[in-house]
């Protein structure tokens, strides 16, 4: 997969108040005010004529050279530049290209390479909460564009690759998702059911009783306040399709819960298989539900 490079990166708000940003997103261009900027000198580049214009308008220095550099950058940028914006909780990024078009109105539009895009290149969205706070803070920027300081951090994510940082971390978790599957295989039948009572306590589920005690099979019946959804859990340690079969066929009988939990820490049973109505928690998801919950050093203690 092709890593997304930029010399430039650059960050815009599309109208005041957003206004052209529904426009800009449909028709894959960029739009851009200043109004009262001289085309002429942009096209022909002669910024100290647009500074002096701009410092005419302005009466003040300072805001004519916030303005020059906001101007250059969208008079000047081709398609080795990025645009980045926001709208609707979503990062979108493109590339520019072409010349620039004045409208009636006097504000300016240019076309971009292939419209914006609001995935990385390998498809992943790219949702606000997803994203840094070093690069949602450039929202905050009062003027129209800016530069893009964590422009390094955007590019490896729009390329969807790691930072070092991230990768040590993620292979750290994939080293203790796979120990917590032997772990748990270490505990007692009653241990194993109450770690999975904490796994599911954790998500919001309220356990209201424990309808069974058997060596091998736990049964609970829990309920998501939010929701007032019902669910019974049937908890094994060492699971067969027959027993899961069993079970499918109970919830089909049992009116008065909206889906069943299998869950198991050893057995052949595909953990994507599961049928309607029923979720299927074997040892890796189960593993990995554990370390989200925070209960690996519990786990390590109990059997320790």
């Amino acid at each position: 997969m092709t890593a997304v490079t930029a010399a430039n990166v650059f960050y815009i708000k599309l109208g005041r108040g957003g206004d052209w940003e529904t426009e800009s997103i449909r028709d894959g261009v960029l739009r851009f005010g200043y109004r009262e900027v001289p085309h002429d000198l942009c096209v022909a580049g002669d910024w100290p004529g647009v500074w002096d214009a701009m410092k005419d308008r302005r009466g003040d220095a300072g805001a004519a050279t916030r303005d020059v550099k906001q101007i250059r950058a969208f008079y000047e940028s081709d398609e080795d530049t990025i645009f980045i914006t926001f709208v609707g909780g979503l990062l979108y990024w493109c590339r520019p290209v072409g010349e620039i078009e004045i409208l009636p109105d006097n504000s300016h539009r240019r076309a971009t390479l292939d419209g914006w895009h609001s995935t990385s290149v390998g498809g992943s969205l790219l949702t606000a909460d997803r994203l840094s706070g070093r690069l949602l803070k450039v929202q905050m920027f009062r003027g129209t564009i800016c530069d893009v300081r964590a422009a390094d951090y955007l590019l490896r994510r729009l390329s969807d690759e790691l930072s070092p940082e991230v990768a040590a971390a993620e292979e750290a978790e994939r080293a203790l998702t796979a120990a917590i599957i032997p772990l748990m295989r270490l505990l007692t039948w009653q241990d194993f059911e109450l770690l999975v009572d904490l796994v599911f306590s954790s998500s919001g589920w309220r356990r209201l009783s424990q309808v069974g005690r058997t060596q091998k099979t736990i049964d609970l019946e829990l309920v998501l306040p939010s929701t007032a959804e019902r669910a019974f859990v049937q908890v094994k340690s060492q699971a067969t399709r027959a027993a899961l079969d069993d079970y499918v066929g109970r919830l089909a009988e049992a009116e008065a819960y909206d889906r069943m939990f299998f869950v198991w820490h050893t057995g052949n049973i595909p953990e994507n298989e599961g049928p309607d109505g029923v979720i299927l928690l074997g040892p890796q998801r189960l593993a990995r539900m554990v370390l989200d919950a925070g209960l690996s050093s519990w786990l390590r203690e109990k059997v320790s």
